[in-house]
């Protein structure tokens, strides 16, 4: 493997700025414990990260992403080689030709950025397309980057297709290290080999690290997978700010609940009786599993959800969808 930290590049405007926020932290900490402030305040770095071109099922993350960075006055920190990282020719980036010349180009960018949530609390944001190569490198790259940066706690999220109506709350499944930060949710599989991700073998890799790491599947359903799910986004900014303390509110993401449940609706209206029937019969599934608290594993049960198998068949269909389209 190459040297892990020559597959980034540090800005050094971006790096002073981390630095102030550690110091803050470390004063933080300092009033921590002469009890002025509470201990979980002072604990460190918030990292959450989000790669686009995967899984990301009713873009569930992508919207989370959107709007913290819309939110929160990002400041880059570090940049990774998008030529080493990147096949154009399966992502190709726009270019534009006016008149007689080419006169811009849109590169890809991997990016580390430092933005502050709704209390001015910073935290730390890495996006971009997912790298097509060199994941072993790449992985290593982000675990120097949360020791050189002092992060305590890494959080990766996305959305996943599920048989489950949109007529009911959505649900979510928390994995990694640390899912003490995550308790009440049900478990919905015990095993099951899906396609991995770049994103995946991050929190594995950190996870082996002996680093916190925390992810959230929020399940969208499979019908409307393709399209803009906000209340899937919702849903994630909600864990992730449970499990971390920050403020981050999402007013235009809850805004948008609504009026994509009132298309669906509309939608349904025009549709054919096959798939209101289909989401009749996957409402009696969700309240059967719903009743069932004391249950270890949900899909385990004699109701006729999904099994391990079945669901890795859902999301490779899913890629291979996604994957048409993009082509």
């Amino acid at each position: 493997m190459r040297d892990p930290e020559a597959l980034y590049e540090l800005d050094p405007q971006g790096m002073a700025a981390v630095a102030a926020a550690n110091a803050a932290i470390t004063s933080t900490a300092t009033a921590a414990v002469a009890g002025d402030v509470p201990v979980t305040a002072a604990s460190g770095l918030v990292l959450l990260y989000h790669f686009e071109g995967f899984m990301d099922a009713g873009e569930a993350g992508g919207q989370v992403m959107a709007h913290l960075l819309a939110e929160g006055s990002p400041q880059v920190v570090a940049r990774f080689d998008h030529d080493r990282l990147v096949d154009y020719r399966a992502r190709r980036p726009a270019m534009t030709f006016d008149r007689e010349s080419w006169v811009s180009y849109e590169p890809p960018e991997i990016l580390l950025q430092l933005v502050h949530d709704a209390t001015g609390t910073p935290l730390l944001v890495l996006t971009g397309p997912e790298p097509d190569v060199e994941w072993e490198c790449f992985a290593a790259a982000v675990g120097s980057l949360v020791e050189r940066l002092g992060v305590r706690l890494a959080v990766d999220f996305h959305g996943i297709p599920m048989g489950v109506p949109h007529t009911r709350p959505v649900g979510l499944t928390p994995h990694g290290n640390r899912l003490d930060l995550a308790a009440g949710y049900p478990q919905w599989f015990e095993k099951a080999q899906v396609p991995g991700s770049a994103q995946a073998l991050v929190e594995y890799r950190l996870a082996e690290a002996g680093h916190d790491v925390l992810g959230f599947a929020v399940h969208v359903p499979h019908y409307v997978a393709r399209s803009a799910y906000p209340a899937a986004a919702v849903l994630i900014l909600e864990a992730v700010q449970s499990a971390t303390g920050l403020v981050l509110p999402g007013h235009a993401l809850r805004e948008r609940v609504g009026e994509v449940y009132a298309d669906i609706e509309e939608q349904l209206s025009r549709g054919d009786d096959e798939l209101r029937t289909a989401i009749r019969g996957m409402e009696g599934q969700y309240d059967a599993v719903a009743g069932a608290e004391s249950r270890e594993s949900l899909l385990a049960e004699s109701t006729e959800l999904p099994s391990a198998e079945e669901l890795g068949r859902q999301f490779e269909a899913f890629l291979a969808e996604h994957e048409r389209g993009a082509e």
